[in-house]
């Protein structure tokens, strides 16, 4: 029954997904009929307090890999226990690792070094 429930959620991520797409596109072309059970777009969900996300993102790199943006991103959604099948939302906090690592990087905190496929990976500075 959980591995139903997981198939089941995931799913359901990718549907939203969609039929968010769709929306988009709508948008863009300039659609403005009413369509009926139409959601309206959702401002910025606000996930993390303020300075929480550096803080997770410290504690995550003190634990001494180098990590990318990405693999940062979906081990704090998975120790917060969000749905990492969700890719709007996996994708959401990796724009917000990437900056929040970016300030740390000026502040001399810590350092990226591109790998072989152009990511950064993340470690803190010596």
């Amino acid at each position: 029954m959980m591995a139903e429930l997981q198939a089941i959620r995931v799913r359901q991520a990718e549907v939203c997904n969609d039929v968010e797409a769709i929306d988009r596109v709508l948008d863009a072309l300039g659609y403005q009929g009413d369509l009926e059970g139409r959601q309206v777009r959702e401002h910025r969900l606000v996930i993390f307090v303020r300075n929480e996300l550096r803080q997770c993102l410290l504690r995550e790199l003190r634990k001494g890999e180098p990590l990318s943006s990405r693999d940062l991103a979906e081990r704090i959604c998975a120790e917060e226990g969000r749905n990492i099948t969700d890719q709007r939302l996996v994708m959401d906090v990796t724009r917000r690792v990437s900056k929040a690592l970016r300030l740390l990087r000026q502040r001399g905190v810590v350092v990226g070094v591109k790998d072989r496929m152009g990511r950064f990976e993340w470690s803190l500075a010596s």
